[in-house]
């Protein structure tokens, strides 16, 4: 039976099986090629550690978890999926590499352990599709990704490039109000989020601040999984709702989660009626939120607020949000 496992789970094992992989086969490179057993446990796992969780790392790396591929008591491969995509990766490697040893290879190993680090992925990558990369002189692996549902949408000189749908897209979005038991949850901002939103801490000091404001801060959830944060309050002097913060989670982005939760935020303040328009602000050069923000009907009012640009958006009486 094979099964995905992740690292650190039998040091010995895995440390011979990476000390034995090439160094660069068909694109997929291994920096521990011949690595020391005290090197490996000591160093290249803390840093697979590290990777996952994405902190210590250079600039032009994503956060990126390794699986390894066994078959009973056996690795016969290992399987890698880089979190979220660069430019360079979007044009290049992709989300996935993957690396069976010869011994395995033409026996639908591959083939397999593709499907299982897809179930995985799809809980991790936040694109719609997963974008893969496969060498023109490598038929074998391009007819893996076609196994498992991939189409090439492009091509250069020595590679195909294929995507195959990421059905972790297809979820219940649901509101949950701040509680005891979910302010804790831990969220992931990508680099270039954190210079536009704020965190889940400031979400919850800014609740409480205004909480004489009638505020809700609420978890966003794609059926079980906190994929983001809310929070809303009256502005009396202006007789309106001031969508003060709102964010996902980086590892859940362009999955239409943003604006489904939105939407039912939105609809929140209908139903509770007590005033018919709503504001916020964005900072500018924030153009996912902008675009977000005017599918939703909001148009700038022509001010600023402490060099955050202002929106307004009128609601309209009863029913649900109609855009």
């Amino acid at each position: 039976m094979l099964v995905l496992k992740k690292y650190n789970t039998d040091i010995e094992k895995e440390w011979a099986f990476v000390r034995d992989m090439p160094e660069d086969e068909n694109g997929l490179t291994n920096s521990l090629h011949g690595v020391s057993k005290e090197d490996f446990e000591k160093k290249a796992v803390p840093e697979m550690i590290n990777q996952e969780k994405g902190v210590d790392m250079p600039d032009w790396m994503v956060p990126q978890t390794i699986l390894y591929l066994w078959e009973n008591d056996k690795i016969v491969g290992q399987f890698r999926i880089r979190h979220y995509l660069t430019e360079a990766l979007r044009n290049g490697a992709g989300h996935i590499g993957y690396f069976i040893k010869k011994e395995y290879r033409g026996k639908g190993y591959a083939t397999e352990g593709l499907r299982l680090t897809l179930d995985v992925a799809r809980d991790i990558v936040p694109e719609t599709e997963f974008y893969l990369r496969v060498n023109k002189d490598n038929p074998a692996s391009l007819r893996v990704m076609q196994k498992n549902g991939g189409k090439i949408v492009g091509e250069d000189e020595g590679h195909f490039f294929v995507r195959i749908t990421n059905p972790g897209k297809d979820r219940r979005i649901h509101l949950e109000e701040v509680d005891p038991g979910n302010w804790r949850i831990p969220f992931y901002l990508l680099e270039e989020q954190k210079h536009y939103v704020s965190n889940s801490a400031v979400l919850l000091a800014r609740a409480f601040a205004y909480r004489n404001q009638r505020s809700r801060a609420f978890v966003i959830y794609a059926d079980d999984t906190p994929v983001g944060m809310a929070l809303y309050y009256d502005i009396d002097d202006y007789k309106a709702y001031d969508f003060s913060q709102f964010f996902i989670d980086g590892r859940y982005q362009r999955r239409g989660y943003g604006i489904t939760a939105a939407k039912m935020i939105l609809d929140m303040m209908k139903t509770d009626g007590r005033y018919d328009k709503v504001y916020l602000c964005y900072i500018d050069g924030n153009d996912a939120a902008r675009h977000m923000y005017e599918k939703l009907g909001f148009k700038p009012t022509g001010e600023e607020d402490e060099g955050e640009i202002i929106m307004v958006k009128e609601l309209a009486r009863g029913g649900a949000h109609s855009e």
